[in-house]
């Protein structure tokens, strides 16, 4: 009796660490690395989608008197209206445009009607001058990416969730944001797929100018995955499988002495399956499989990061049957796990799902304590 209340008080001690070291331990194991693309509409560089960029103050869209002066707009997206650019604009007192800032060729540079050969005559229409205050632009911040076909994205702004947007049929999101202020800014990114798996997180951290429009793309959520069988004698043919975008290349990274890469094509809403055969894995030992995601735009080919790492055990040992507790591969079963145990706690896993009934929940930490290391 007593030895049974002094392994009741290891359970709940060893809860109550697990709770403290979550945030240093479960976001070191569940956050996917990858490189986003972070462009900043009003550093004067034109760059990504950009189609212009005046620089710092200078997106205004406002009306100039020429091509040499004019102004991009406040997203970078398309020139302000100018003398010069072959289009009519009476509302800025244009008389003539011919889609040139040169004289005497009865438009003038400043789009004012000249009367040839002759000179002298009346004054012009004159030309527009805005003048006055000019306020800047907002803050904002633009995030492009994608998941999977129709999930819902959620997003996070330094660890807190404060939006979830919609992805559409081929898995690309948008989301914007004003209400941002200057400074360091993590942002982190996260879906369900159509099977309620839950994947990696992805998160970038950058540096907020004020007044400019800054865009990350390229927010590339890995697959996810999961396997059919924990445990399987060698030879056997184990299924792994999960959701990606529609119609693309996932690669699939299984461990061994020497690690085994295959790959298929997910179909048209983003499922994919690979029948691997465990025949070259070693036997009576631990492995992994993970996947991401290749495509191609314009002439290279990127890559997503790769996804949270599925644990199975190849051979007929009862060792196999503890090590699928090792929830983050190292061949240890410690906080580290169970950490991972309650970042996926609620889900239908697969990571955390140790009695395969699609729950992560108290049996499963059961089982994870059953199978403690240390």
């Amino acid at each position: 009796m007593k030895n049974d209340v002094y392994f009741l008080l290891r359970v709940i001690l060893l809860a109550l660490l697990g709770q403290i070291f979550l945030a240093g331990e479960a976001s070191a194991q569940l956050t996917a690395t990858t490189t986003v693309r972070v462009d900043v509409c009003g550093d004067g560089l034109v760059s990504g989608n950009e189609v212009c960029d005046s620089g710092f103050g200078q997106n205004t869209g406002l009306y100039s008197t020429s091509t040499t002066d004019r102004h991009c707009n406040a997203t970078c997206s398309v020139m302000g209206p100018y003398c010069g650019d072959s289009v009519l604009q009476s509302q800025y007192a244009e008389a003539c445009d011919d889609g040139n800032n040169t004289s005497l060729d009865r438009c003038s540079a400043v789009c004012v009607i000249e009367n040839l050969p002759s000179g002298g005559g009346g004054g012009g229409a004159g030309v527009y001058s805005p003048g006055g205050y000019v306020s800047l632009p907002e803050t904002q911040v633009i995030i492009t990416g994608k998941a999977y076909p129709n999930a819902n994205v959620h997003i996070l702004k330094d660890g807190t969730d404060i939006a979830v947007v919609a992805a559409d049929a081929k898995a690309d999101f948008y989301f914007t944001i004003t209400k941002v202020s200057p400074g360091v800014v993590t942002f982190g990114f996260w879906a369900q797929d159509a099977n309620g798996l839950k994947s990696a997180a992805l998160t970038t951290t950058l540096s907020i100018v004020a007044n400019v429009v800054t865009t990350i793309s390229g927010a590339f959520l890995p697959p996810t995955l999961n396997t059919d069988k924990r445990k399987v004698d060698r030879g056997d043919t184990i299924i792994i499988s999960g959701q990606s975008p529609p119609a693309i290349k996932v690669v699939t990274h299984v461990n061994s002495e020497e690690e085994i890469i295959q790959d298929v094509t997910s179909g048209a809403d983003g499922t994919w399956k690979l029948a691997f055969d465990t025949t070259a894995l070693a036997d009576e030992d631990f492995h992994t499989a993970k996947a991401l995601f290749e495509m191609k735009i314009g002439e290279n080919v990127v890559q997503s990061a790769f996804s949270q790492a599925v644990s199975f055990y190849v051979g007929q040992s009862e060792t196999g049957t503890q090590f699928i507790s090792d929830l983050n591969g190292d061949k240890k079963i410690n906080l580290i796990d169970f950490s991972v145990l309650l970042f996926y706690w609620g889900t239908s896993g697969p990571t955390g799902d140790l009695n395969n009934d699609s729950k992560v929940g108290l049996t499963d930490f059961s089982i994870l304590l059953f199978n403690w290391t240390g």
